[in-house]
């Protein structure tokens, strides 16, 4: 899991530095691995014989196009913002996860999830350090993108009811491809030898990171993965203060914490805790 974050964020290392050296939007990186990712996943499964046919379609195609969606913006975020902010914003989306579950799964709202939102806002707040002749745009759409990745999520506990994880995946990959078409058509055209290295290390870290994640949520259970999927915040904060000399000061740590603290109470990952130390206890 920890290697997953460090993929995610080296991901959005890459795309800044295409947008900051090149003339292309960061949001051709998202293009380029889920085009890749569409051409390397249905060439496997054509080979292995694995049917492309999807048992039911609606929250398949509903989380491809809400994930898709997401990353789009989270990569959109990197013209704008830094990749402290971009990752940390982001990484807030399990509190949306909680306020929507009950409209799109029927769960019920734990009262508790008001405070973790309220301490979201409040980190993010602080981290983005909005004024009203200045309120950064690239904050905006990663808090975006976190709206679309916790949605997204909702669905796809409905669609891994029915469907394998290479189906999903694929469909990820398929609609991302073409949602990210008509925004980096342009971009595209730009594509040059030199430029082509840093957007497939983009495409690559963030393909990686996803490999990752699916294989590391079968060896920790989901309250202890989403904790460690949340170290994306301080390896952010580190790569971006070193080799992009973004700000890392008082402000930033402080939001660091109070998003930490929001994430620990939404991943019930106190109750693990509680949980191991009292086998523990009565095993001793």
């Amino acid at each position: 899991m920890l290697l997953s974050s460090l993929f995610f964020t080296l991901s959005t290392f890459f795309g800044k530095l295409v947008s900051n050296t090149t003339e292309m939007n960061a949001v051709v990186t998202s293009f380029v691995r889920y085009f890749l990712g569409t051409v390397g996943l249905g060439a496997f499964m054509l080979y292995r014989g694995i049917s492309f046919k999807p048992v039911r379609k609606k929250p398949v195609f509903i989380r491809s196009a809400l994930n898709a969606s997401a990353l789009i913006l989270l990569t959109a975020s990197l013209n704008y913002t830094t990749i402290t902010n971009a990752n940390m914003i982001h990484l807030t989306y399990p509190v949306f996860v909680f306020l929507l579950a009950r409209f799109v799964t029927g769960e019920k709202l734990r009262p508790t999830a008001f405070i973790y939102l309220f301490l979201i806002l409040v980190g993010s707040y602080i981290v983005s350090d909005p004024h009203l002749s200045s309120i950064n745009i690239g904050d905006l759409i990663s808090f975006g993108s976190a709206f679309f990745a916790g949605t997204s999520i909702l669905y796809l506990t409905q669609a891994r009811k029915t469907e394998s994880s290479i189906i999903i995946v694929f469909y990820l990959m398929l609609i991302g491809t073409f949602l990210n078409f008509p925004l980096v058509m342009d971009d595209i055209g730009l594509l040059s030898m030199d430029s082509a290295g840093i957007v497939l290390l983009a495409a690559g870290t963030g393909f990686l990171g996803q490999v990752f994640t699916t294989e590391g949520f079968k060896y920790v259970d989901s309250a202890t993965g989403s904790m460690l999927s949340s170290s994306r915040m301080v390896m952010a904060a580190v790569i971006g203060y070193f080799f992009l000399s973004e700000p890392l000061n008082l402000r930033i740590v402080s939001g660091i914490i109070l998003i930490s603290i929001a994430l620990f109470g939404v991943s019930g990952y106190g109750k693990v805790l509680r949980g191991k130390f009292r086998e523990n206890i009565e095993t001793e």
